[in-house]
């Protein structure tokens, strides 16, 4: 095809496009979000415009031969400019939900229309498509299901136990991804303008991380009080009635949240925290004349203390491996900060694996299956402690794999959950407010 012709072709497209963009703006500032729907079904399902050059557009669009990708962005496009507009209103938000569902309920049976026919086999396949995936988990953080604010205790997702009860067995991810909010901007598009949409996620997004990091707080105070009480042997003469019980806000198992907290606050190597080791590391970086030292001296810090569960399953020989294979020309140059993180998001690559629309990657399932969540989390939380650069980059891949996830039961995919919820625990203590002051004490950081 002649570039320049297609080019043209594009651009012309474009222009249709935003021809339906005001046609359906101009309806949503008018109409009540029920109308807005409709109208959007009416759009884009059936091609149907209310006037000669919204039916111009629609048939262009329609039949342009770029074909399903540009209409699924098209479609994904129209999504976010509804929802960009009703950010503004809560009660308009309400209505998301019922805006994504609409393509479930699409009417595929047989038709001689021709521009319906062809939206048919446009729109059918857009539920199985990342953008689709992408948008659910929006408008899940927008209006989540459940509060993302004081969780049950009795919602446990872990391997050590096994009466979990039903219902929170057969819920799905989606449910529940409100409360990682450090995932909440990489959910958007990378070029998003829907800018009253990302300011709402963004305020969401601090306010419900504030609140779980003030019960986070709250919880390990109480844990502290409770633990200080029973050092005591008061806890028979009822002392500790009257400290007021704050529940574990997290997802995790009594046993599985005394891991966590003796990897993120408790000494790691019977002399240090985590915190500690990780910053005498990058302060000895000034010490080290090169780039391979470093590496030799990363594969030993992510290695301390990881026991694998399996005898034949050899993460160490791994990692030296694969850091050998990382920029191996620069091994005797001197280190800078550009190689650290090109090395951390190499490591964070070779972890995570190269999640993609609708394909299940399994890098990280098998990592927490041979060395257990909490290991695994560990050594990632190590990384994004040496390069706090690199914690987008583990966000960004991260994300994908829990918008392919989102639509599972908990159930069936125990080791992710986990590995969320250790992630948000660890970030709220390193990069948010946590109050851990009571760790500071003597012989506090044991038996959490």
């Amino acid at each position: 095809m002649n570039k320049d012709l297609y080019n043209s072709g594009s651009h012309y497209t474009q222009a249709m496009m935003e021809v339906i963009y005001d046609d359906l703006s101009q309806c949503i500032n008018n109409q009540s979000p029920y109308i807005v729907i409709e109208k959007f079904k009416s759009l884009l399902f059936e091609g149907k415009g209310e006037n000669r050059q919204v039916s111009i557009a629609l048939e262009k669009i329609i039949f342009d031969s770029l074909g399903q990708q540009k209409y699924e962005e098209f479609l994904s496009h129209c999504c976010y400019l509804i929802l960009d507009k009703w950010a503004s209103n809560p009660q308009s938000l309400s209505y998301g939900r019922e805006l994504l569902e609409s393509f479930a309920h699409l009417n595929q049976t047989q038709s001689y229309d021709r521009r319906r026919k062809h939206l048919i086999r446009l729109v059918a396949p857009f539920q199985e498509t990342l953008a689709y995936y992408q948008l659910t988990a929006i408008v899940t953080i927008i209006n989540p299901a459940v509060t993302t604010r004081h969780c049950s205790p009795e919602i446990i997702v872990t391997e050590e136990i096994n009466n979990i009860a039903e219902e929170i067995n057969n819920k799905i991810l989606n449910t529940y991804l409100a409360r990682y909010t450090y995932l909440y901007s990489y959910f958007l598009p990378l070029d998003s303008q829907f800018t009253q949409l990302k300011q709402l996620i963004d305020n969401q997004q601090k306010q419900r991380q504030q609140d779980f990091e003030l019960q986070l707080s709250k919880h390990i105070i109480y844990r502290f009080r409770i633990k200080q009480i029973a050092q005591m042997k008061l806890l028979s003469k009822g002392a500790g009635k009257i400290i007021t019980k704050v529940n574990n806000p997290t997802l995790l198992s009594e046993r599985a949240f005394k891991i966590a907290m003796q990897q993120y606050i408790g000494k790691v190597n019977q002399h240090h925290t985590l915190i500690q080791q990780c910053k005498r590391f990058v302060a000895d970086n000034n010490l080290r004349d090169s780039y391979g030292l470093f590496k030799q001296d990363l594969q030993h810090l992510l290695t301390s203390n990881i026991q694998p569960r399996h005898d034949n399953y050899d993460f160490s020989n791994q990692l030296e491996q694969k850091l050998a294979q990382i920029l191996p020309q620069s091994n005797n140059l001197p280190l800078n900060k550009n190689l650290i993180l090109q090395t951390c998001r190499q490591l964070l690559r070779f972890l995570i694996g190269e999640p993609t629309a609708c394909i299940d990657s399994q890098k990280l399932k098998e990592l927490t299956t041979n060395l257990g969540t909490a290991q695994t989390m560990l050594i990632l939380v190590k990384i994004t402690l040496i390069c706090p650069e690199s914690r987008v980059y583990l966000y960004q891949k991260l994300t994908p794999l829990v918008t392919n996830y989102q639509f599972y039961q908990l159930e069936n995919i125990k080791w992710l959950v986990k590995s969320l919820e250790h992630l948000l625990i660890a970030f709220s203590i390193y990069f948010g407010k946590v109050d851990v002051w009571v760790t500071t004490s003597e012989g506090s950081s044991k038996d959490y």
